[in-house]
């Protein structure tokens, strides 16, 4: 009787932690440019966006827009993460990804560009910058469990380069992440009217987390400009996942500081859960 009692305990504890909640963000932490002066310069940002990070307590996150000093920045005021960032892309339109240093160990990284040829860094269509997808494969270290984390800015000007970007992405995460859980995030700069938003998921591979989640806190679109009364529905940063990820919640997060705002977007988080 004992015996099967500890049994029914040891599969609960089991069944529990292979449960476990994971939260994942991203967050478009605006390029450190001199014309954000004097009033949205990073200098003053930087204690902001590591604050909202560590509060809201992020497991794994995309940001973009990170130039090196911006990353070098989030480093140091996030001890208890680890970054990974193709070097190609830590320039204006840099894909990065932060990860908790004693949740996860690091199982596979690398990078593919948003271009005919997934290898070439060069800019492709009608684009005005070149793009990149950053990616990473995390194993749990209690669980065991893998799963892959993706991170993307698609360009804001090319028309014909975010059409086909969206189709390289499904093709490149299928490549990638296999059958294991995958989600992928970034700033898309498409809403969720737009074309592009129902062709990112027409294949079955990638669907909105947004959809669902049962839970979901939107005050606000993900766009801000700095505004701080500015206010719309539109969502362009997004975390899209694959059939294997359950979605608990989904939250937009406007914390603003004495009236200012860490970024010129918000943050996006979303907490999830792996089917067996």
């Amino acid at each position: 009787m004992n015996r099967f009692f500890l049994t029914l305990v040891f599969s609960a504890f089991l069944a529990f932690a292979q449960a476990q909640q994971v939260r994942l963000a991203t967050f478009n932490i605006r390029v450190d440019v001199a014309k954000d002066a004097p009033a949205n310069m990073w200098r003053d940002r930087a204690a902001m966006v590591n604050s909202l990070i560590s509060f809201h307590n992020f497991d794994v996150f995309g940001v973009q827009e990170a130039q090196p000093n911006q990353l070098a920045d989030m480093e140091r005021g996030l001890p208890n993460y680890t970054l990974v960032a193709d070097a190609k892309h830590n320039g204006l339109n840099s894909s990065a990804i932060f990860f908790k240093t004693a949740v996860y160990d690091l199982v596979k990284s690398g990078s593919f560009w948003l271009a005919p040829n997934p290898k070439d860094d060069k800019k492709a269509w009608d684009a005005k910058y070149p793009r990149g997808c950053t990616w990473i494969g995390l194993k749990d270290k209690k669980t065991g469990k893998v799963f892959y984390y993706f991170n993307t800015h698609l360009d804001h000007v090319g028309i014909e380069a975010r059409k086909h970007s969206v189709q390289i992405i499904n093709t490149q995460i299928k490549e990638i992440a296999g059958e294991n859980p995958a989600a992928i995030c970034g700033d898309f700069n498409f809403n969720q009217h737009d074309e592009n938003y129902k062709s990112i998921q027409q294949t079955a591979v990638l669907t909105d987390s947004f959809l669902l989640s049962p839970i979901k806190y939107t005050p606000n679109g993900t766009f801000n400009g700095f505004n701080i009364t500015r206010s719309s529905e539109e969502r362009i940063d997004h975390i899209f996942v694959t059939k294997q990820i359950k979605v608990e919640r989904y939250g937009i997060l406007t914390d603003c500081f004495s009236g200012k705002y860490p970024s010129d977007h918000f943050p996006v988080m979303i907490d999830v859960t792996f089917k067996k």
